[in-house]
């Protein structure tokens, strides 16, 4: 699938049509927040620094930073790119005057950054009071820890993820293979810059959204956090299980590893004639989830020892007989291959400067009545400067100027 075939049979406009963008983020939640915003129809334009651009462009024997790294596709997908100097007053000018005809600004610097350059939040209302004005820090605007720099792997650590993350027996902490502190925010701003967005239909008026990463991450400990801080409980790694649910983890079998997920008492009585041990039902030691939960590490001794002896796809097999939910654990190219993937759309084509036509991922979103899909590839380095300057009444003489001067 393409990204001009949009997506579904929706005929009215995308649902954030009309609504303009000023990106300011770098690396990661940020930039996948106005791509989240990108996909629903809004005009996003990154904003970077001329001559080098985001960190996150650069990769290691890829395209080059004017193209981007692939990581760097990955997550500025329908977007124009633009460049400003903001160390330079005829860049902040500049940014004032885009924000008159600007809806949302969206920055992930340092608390007071954008204030001391006097575009923060206060500085861009008195221009336009309807603005909606996200900011997403590592740790919070203020307190001890507001100023400290933070990224991902800071954040999953000092938000407890890693200390339930990866297998128990004194191994090292391991962070989650996805960068979930970056997702998460992401997502959690992309919400919150629509919830504004709705409420300003009603008011009138934009406002200041403060999201930080440490509160994104800690909120993943939704299922299991209360257990800790109101229950006392202490949690080792919980491994590919779960901590009051067995079995529920991934299992080996002879060439490669499984999921077998007894979420209730119903799973678990059919699972042990699924597998030809229906005398493991019997067993007093494994008769109740909480006897499961308690006899954990000989639950998983016995059905180690029945599934090591065939293969991922024989065991599969028998257990979907039984409709218990298992699966294969997939590599990402196994991912990528499903034919599931390709049903749902889950992959989408766009032009790239120099790969020429990629996939790259798609909205997970599927909306009926209005488009909901990717609209182009992440921008090269101030690909669309012109453009978008053009958008807001800018003509040519002044755009050379302003090029010639390092402002854009």
């Amino acid at each position: 699938m393409s990204h001009e075939e949009g997506r579904g049979e929706a005929t009215r406009p995308p649902s954030l049509h009309g609504i303009r963008v000023l990106d300011f983020s770098h690396q990661a939640a940020g930039p996948w927040a106005t791509t989240l915003l990108g996909d629903l129809g809004a005009d996003v334009i990154k904003v970077e620094k001329p001559g080098r651009g985001d960190s996150i462009r650069y990769g290691q024997g890829e395209d080059g930073y004017e193209v981007g790294s692939l990581n760097f596709w990955g997550l500025n997908r329908s977007k124009r790119g633009m460049t400003i100097d903001l160390g330079k007053p005829e860049g902040i000018a500049l940014v004032r005057r885009l924000v008159a005809d600007c809806d949302v600004v969206l920055e992930n610097f340092r608390p007071g950054v954008m204030d001391r350059k006097a575009i923060g939040y206060e500085d861009l209302k008195a221009i336009n009071p309807r603005v909606v004005y996200c900011g997403i820090t590592a740790f919070g605007t203020t307190g001890p820890m507001a100023q400290k720099p933070g990224m991902d792997l800071i954040l999953q650590a000092t938000g407890g993820i890693m200390s339930i993350t990866g297998e128990a027996e004194g191994r090292p902490p391991v962070k989650a293979g996805p960068p979930v502190a970056d997702i998460t925010t992401g997502v959690y701003a992309a919400f919150a810059v629509s919830a504004a967005l709705l409420e300003r239909e009603r008011s009138g008026l934009g406002q200041k959204i403060d999201l930080a990463m440490l509160d994104a991450v800690i909120s993943l400990l939704a299922d299991v956090g209360l257990k800790t801080h109101v229950g006392g409980r202490d949690f080792a790694p919980f491994g590919s299980g779960h901590p009051d649910i067995a079995p529920y983890q991934a299992f080996r079998a002879r060439d490669g590893y499984f999921i077998v997920a007894c979420l209730t008492g119903a799973f678990w009585k059919r699972l042990p004639g699924a597998i030809g041990h229906p005398e493991l039902l019997d067993d007093p030691r494994f008769r109740a989830m909480k006897d499961r939960v308690t006899n954990r590490d000989a639950l998983v001794e016995a059905l180690g020892a029945v599934f090591a002896s065939e293969t991922v796809a024989h065991w599969i097999e028998r257990i979907e007989e039984a409709d218990i939910p298992t699966c294969r654990v997939n590599s990402l190219r196994e991912v990528f291959a499903l034919d599931q993937v390709r049903v749902n759309e889950t992959l989408v084509a766009v032009s790239h400067p120099t790969r020429g036509t990629i996939e790259i991922l798609n909205s997970p979103i599927k909306m009926s009545g209005s488009p909901h899909f990717v609209t182009r590839g992440a921008p090269t380095l101030g690909q669309h400067t012109d453009e978008v300057l053009e958008d807001f009444g800018i003509d040519a003489a002044e755009r050379e100027r302003l090029r010639s001067a390092g402002v854009v």
